[in-house]
């Protein structure tokens, strides 16, 4: 295959614990119309509603949160936009007090986060929450599915609430060639791990209550595109003990799959990711490789052209990557003073970049 080179030599033209949390807003208003939501401290390490580009935790827009006292139910939504790392809860429904038949001992002000409205009951005098577990999780970039997550808030005010993730994580970081339609994950003995469960005042799963499932499917739409370097995919799941293993099953676009089974005993704790050791898929595509040595805050991106369609990502040295010709620069945030850029294509022949500013060294060797 016929392959050129043009290095553009021009001004740059656009000038994991990350403070994983998010930033509690104080209430100077005391408006009894808005709430203000903070993450513990202890949640800082792998906590997250979603996370975006950089790996900080964000909000989505349209977020709802429930809260229950004694008092009252009532419904809050999300005042900020998708990407927001703070802000604040409007108060939008009233769906009335609790049931008066009901042994009321809301201690303290509780908050369930979830978009799907579900209820509060009691058990032996004490709150209980029902929540959902999606047995079908959506792919997302470096975070997992939308609507996945829940989270349990409290507060003693009624207005400043401090949250805990219901959930832990299992991330699977699979290398190959072909494109991922969907992957599914169950565990070796039967375990229940999707559905509507319900869970305690202080977090904990007390017992699952209908519309089990003992698997789970990572949705991928319209096909993820591995790589010789990982794709990792994050799965939402219960507090688990698989002490059996589990068995996971790759689903291709070209209708082949790859099946993994471990024996191994894995568990999985709420608030934390439980990362699975690497799974090579196959294929037989060389990919382009360029790297790239680079040093400061920011960087103008590669942007890669040829006779066919290109596809292929770009790995930016910070645990973050993107799919290519999709940004103009990249600015780095973890701190580092120096990265080294990997450039992943197929079918490019083309490479060009705007900027040189940082740069010492690109590598051609495998392009």
């Amino acid at each position: 295959m016929r392959r050129g080179l043009l290095l553009l030599l021009a001004a740059t033209m656009f000038a994991a614990c990350t403070e994983d949390r998010i930033e509690e807003v104080v209430n100077n208003n005391a408006d009894a119309d808005k709430i203000y939501a903070t993450i513990a401290e202890s949640e800082c390490d792998d906590t997250r509603v979603q996370l975006n580009e950089k790996r900080q935790t964000v909000w989505n827009e349209g977020d709802k949160i429930f809260v229950y006292c004694n008092s009252y139910f009532r419904e809050y939504t999300f005042d900020g936009k998708t990407g927001d790392r703070s802000g604040s809860f409007t108060y939008t429904t009233d769906y009335g007090a609790p049931g008066s038949n009901a042994v009321v001992n809301y201690d303290k002000y509780y908050a369930v986060h979830l978009n799907t409205l579900r209820y509060s009951w009691y058990n032996n005098g004490d709150p209980v929450f029902y929540v959902t577990l999606p047995a079908t999780q959506s792919y997302k970039k470096n975070s997992y599915g939308t609507d996945t997550n829940a989270m349990l808030g409290t507060s003693t005010d009624g207005e400043n609430f401090t949250f805990k993730n219901l959930y832990g994580y299992l991330r699977l970081s699979l290398t190959g060639s072909k494109v991922v339609q969907s992957i599914e994950i169950s565990g070796n003995d039967g375990e229940v791990v999707a559905g509507e469960l319900i869970v305690n005042k202080d977090a904990q799963l007390v017992q699952w209550y209908q519309n089990l499932s003992d698997s789970i499917t990572i949705d991928c739409g319209s096909g993820v595109m591995l790589t010789d370097i990982p794709t990792n995919f994050y799965v939402t799941l219960p507090t688990i003990a698989f002490e059996s293993g589990i068995s996971v099953k790759v689903n291709f676009t070209d209708g082949t799959v790859f099946p993994k089974r471990t024996s191994k005993e894995i568990v999985i704790a709420r608030n934390t990711i439980q990362p699975m050791a690497t799974f090579d898929t196959g294929g037989d595509v060389e990919w382009q490789t360029v790297t790239i040595k680079h040093s400061g805050s920011e960087i103008s991106a590669p942007i890669l052209s040829g006779s066919t369609a290109i596809s292929g990502y770009i790995y930016w040295g910070d645990d973050y990557m993107s799919e290519v010709n999709t940004l103009e620069s990249y600015v780095y945030d973890d701190g580092q003073p120096s990265h080294t850029v990997t450039v992943k294509s197929i079918n490019a022949w083309r490479f060009t970049i705007y900027g040189c500013e940082g740069i010492s060294e690109i590598d051609f060797t495998n392009f």
